[in-house]
């Protein structure tokens, strides 16, 4: 039956009876139904009731109000509290053995933790920094090829973004930019090398980048203005107040500051040292503003409304992309959405504006730290179990003396939360320790990370510790809460099912991760060390690569060649082997049928300096070399020539030419072990060469350094001398085989270390409990061997167990992970399977064998004289 819409409210009127102090409730409640009635009169019952329910909580005081009964209980938990922490200390230090190595092992394994959150924490505390970022958005492109192939590309043109801003409707703002304002920057005799992008006006409508000085509105609107950052401005004028001083660009274009932005922060994805007028390339009129289809380094950045329909928006991207395609010519484009929040880290799309953290690397260090907490987590679990026996005792009496589960579970779980937060406190430092070996693990982690703690991360740490506390402690603590003292003089055991116990269950666990962290080691080892090593079929040894960044390569080579420890100079478009590579469709004398092959530039002496090995014709002389190429074996087999020999004056078309072949080369790996061998062809003259491959015969390397970058400097005093061996290259072209390596390295160490210090902790505890077993066997004649191989028999299950287990699942996800793409792989033998087992038994046997001794050498009396 529904309420009466003309009484008071009936939960007010319960909530005053429940508050009221009893001797005033019949005297104020009458006085709050009659004002009610009269309210209910003079202004109608919606009033009345809203009047009533304000005069109910002004009798919210304390004349009116019950007192509270038990008002001392708060006190006494309290105490309970202190009295818990009291008992948790003493039992620490009590158990000084087992508390250490409970302690050491979270400490260890909370030390991944620990650099797992601080990094998840940056990661994804990037670009937090812009204003109303649940309204950001990047245009982002689909090239759709005639194959049927489709690439995902973070890039969208510069023309795209301008026909959005002007020709449809539901954006707030749009910033399109582009990268390439990047060279020399003079003013005077002062100069820097800058790397800076083309923008107009919205970009600070869009993004939140605060300009220090000029107008934000306007600094870009004219052609040849640019924004300076404020390092800079002091780079170039030892000064940030330089709006309206002009500067000269990398091709004496004269440049005129129109403001001066504050650095972009350290978690922007977007970083630049300038913003010039994006004005600039409009009045050129090239391809990279005026082409749908240039998407190759532009980005365009949107701000929507409000209350922004994306289905509507989406619409429009379509049928602009629509409206555009029929003008390219080898493939198609699609346009979407892609919110702010995705970019960083990122699920893989081509052409991001700077090195961007994959989302599935984040995931796998979260997983690979989790897999180490719960290890470490099993331990203390185990121990815990291990030693609830001869705790079992002060559990009866307390349950005698009046305690509930509630208050003994209360106990165990503050004793483990305070052996958890010792243990953050230790891991502290082993993160301080570790955090520089984590910054060096990879390219991505090296480029977007730097680990250094905010506040919040302090906050963090302490809740990570609770946390594992609780998690650690959780098990123990309701089992022994469940302990009756009826059965305590009898002993307690935990089983699970067919009889396993459940410690064995979790040591198995342990070290089932130590050997399959072991093997995976082993195994990725051995095929890095392989890689590095494997046979390129030309020569890296030896070899200086220097960067020629803006500089004339034969200048350059001149002056190198004027060192004495320089036996050759030669240089290349690119260095092959390292993962870059450019490829072309190459026609031979059928028209209508093409070959793919990869091809590369170089200079006269690249071959010889290179050691490639030429099987016929001339190769590539100094003079008259236009047009001409060198391929290798594989491609004359694809277009159907049998000897080297046949192949000399045979013309070829690709890159819009045609080509007289001129040489042949032996077959080599211009990839990397990821990839078979390949047709290739090298071309001179074609385009710019980036690279100077120096030969080097010297005895003192620092002395050497010193004078090629004497000569570096003779050329260009501008930029830094960026020089590389080639085996440093190759070293970071195989960065994600040694990125694993390390961090199979740590937490198999890692892993290790836990499961050892638990078997030790397990070992103390078999050894003490049974110490009067061993001495009566040792009385009637038992040998140190046979007491060795009594103790550890127990644990030999457990080692083949685990075993079994983690070497299968190890060399599985080597496969799938590892060596999925790689076409040359190492042979995987016994040695590399069982190899870290076999460590890792010997260790665990000697841990048990250290204890066992222990124990067998004592003394029997000592142990039997109480019986």
């Amino acid at each position: 039956m529904p309420a009466d819409r003309t009484t008071p409210p009936r939960f007010f009127t319960r909530l005053f009876e429940r508050f009221c102090k009893q001797n005033l409730y019949d005297e104020l409640q009458g006085d709050l139904e009659e004002e009610f009635y009269l309210n209910l009169e003079e202004f109608g019952i919606a009033r009345a009731r809203k009047l009533y329910r304000r005069e109910v909580l002004k009798m919210l005081r304390p004349s009116v109000v019950k007192k509270i009964r038990n008002q001392p209980t708060y006190y006494n938990h309290t105490a309970m509290f202190r009295n818990y922490s009291i008992v948790a200390f003493r039992n620490l230090s009590r158990n000084r053995l087992f508390s250490a190595i409970n302690i050491i092992g979270l400490a260890i394994s909370m030390a991944v933790g620990l650099i797992a959150i601080t990094f998840v924490s940056e990661i994804y505390s990037y670009d937090n920094f812009h204003d109303n970022r649940d309204r950001l958005f990047r245009v982002v492109s689909n090239l759709h090829r005639t194959n049927g192939n489709v690439t995902e590309y973070a890039t969208a043109s510069v023309f795209a973004g301008n026909r959005l801003a002007n020709d449809f409707a539901g954006f707030e703002a749009v910033a399109p930019l582009t990268k390439g304002f990047r060279g020399e920057m003079r003013k005077g005799e002062s100069s820097i090398a800058i790397q800076g992008i083309y923008a107009n006006n919205d970009f600070f409508k869009v993004l939140s980048f605060q300009l220090l000085a000029g107008n934000s509105g306007s600094a870009l609107t004219e052609p040849n203005s640019v924004i300076l950052t404020e390092t800079a401005a002091q780079k170039l004028f030892d000064r940030s107040d330089v709006v309206g001083e002009i500067i000269e660009w990398k091709d004496q274009t004269p440049y005129k500051i129109t403001g001066v932005l504050k650095d972009p922060p350290s978690n922007s994805h977007l970083k630049f040292d300038a913003i010039a007028s994006l004005k600039t390339l409009e009045e050129k009129n090239i391809s990279t503003v005026t082409d749908f289809g240039v998407i190759w380094a532009s980005h365009v950045y949107v701000l929507l409304p409000e209350n922004y329909d994306l289905q509507q928006i989406q619409t429009n991207l379509d049928k602009l992309a629509e409206e555009e395609n029929p003008k390219l010519k080898y493939w198609q484009l699609s346009l979407g959405l892609e919110r702010f929040d995705d970019i960083f880290p990122s699920t893989g799309k081509a052409n991001q504006f700077s090195t961007v953290m994959p989302k599935e690397k984040v995931t796998s260090i979260v997983v690979l730290a989790l897999i180490v907490l719960f290890s470490a987590c099993f331990n203390y679990t185990n121990l815990s179990l291990a030693r609830s026996l001869k705790r079992s005792k002060e559990i009866g009496v307390r349950k005698v003396v009046g305690a509930g589960k509630t208050h003994l579970f209360l106990q165990f779980i503050i004793e483990a939360i305070l052996v958890a937060v010792i243990a953050v406190i230790i891991s502290y430092g082993l993160f301080q320790l570790i955090k520089p070996e984590f910054l060096a693990l990879d390219f991505y982690i090296q480029r977007t990370t730097t680990l250094d703690l905010q506040p919040i991360n302090y906050l963090y740490f302490f809740l990570f510790a609770v946390a594992i506390g609780i998690l650690a402690g959780l098990f123990p603590s309701l089992l022994m809460t469940r302990f009756k003292p009826v059965n305590i003089l009898k002993g307690v055991s935990v089983k699970t099912s067919k009889g396993v116990g459940l410690r064995k269950v979790l040591v198995g666990i342990q070290f089932a991760l130590s050997m399959g962290f072991a093997t995976l080691v082993t195994m990725t080892y051995k095929q890095y060390k392989y890689a590095l090593n494997f046979d390129l079929g030309f020569t890296t040894e030896n070899i200086l690569n220097v960067e020629v960044q803006s500089n004339t390569p034969e200048v350059l080579k001149s002056q190198f060649q004027a060192v004495p420890e320089v036996a050759g100079v030669s240089s290349a478009s690119i260095m092959p082997s390292t993962g870059n590579s450019m490829s072309n469709f190459v026609k031979y004398k059928n028209p209508l049928d093409s070959v793919t092959a990869y091809t590369m530039d170089i200079g006269p002496d690249y071959l010889t300096n290179m050691g490639h090995q030429l099987l016929a014709g001339p190769g590539f002389e100094k003079e008259g070399t236009g047009d001409r190429a060198i391929v290798n074996e594989l491609f004359l087999k694809e277009i159907g020539i049998n000897k080297s020999s046949e192949a000399i004056g045979e013309q070829i078309s690709f890159y819009n030419k045609t080509w007289m072949i001129t040489g042949v080369v032996k077959d080599f790996h211009y990839g990397t072990i990821k990839n078979e061998l390949e047709p290739f062809i090298f071309t001179m003259g074609r385009q710019d060469h980036y690279y100077l491959n120096v030969k080097l015969k010297t005895n003192d390397i620092t002395a050497t350094m010193n004078r090629l970058e004497s000569a570096w400097k003779e050329v260009d005093n501008v930029h830094p001398f960026e020089a590389r061996f080639y085996d440093d290259w190759l070293q970071d072209t195989y960065s994600d085989m040694n990125a694993s390596l390390k961090t199979f390295g740590l937490l198999s160490g890692v892993a290790i270390c836990i499961s050892i210090l638990g078997l030790l902790g397990m070992a103390v505890y078999n050894a003490e409990s049974r110490l009067k077993e061993l001495a009566i066997r040792k009385v009637l004649g038992a040998t140190l061997s046979s007491l060795m191989l009594l103790l550890s028999r127990s644990f030999m299950g457990i080692f083949i167990l685990s075993a079994c287990v983690a070497i299968p699942l190890a060399y599985y996800i080597y496969e799938e992970t590892i060596v999925s793409t790689a076409v040359y792989k190492i042979n995987i033998g016994f040695w590399e399977l069982a190899s870290g087992a076999l460590l890792i038994v010997a260790v665990a046997l000697l841990t048990i064998s250290s204890q066992t001794m222990k124990a067998a050498r004592s003394n029997p009396a000592e142990s039997l004289r109480n019986e």
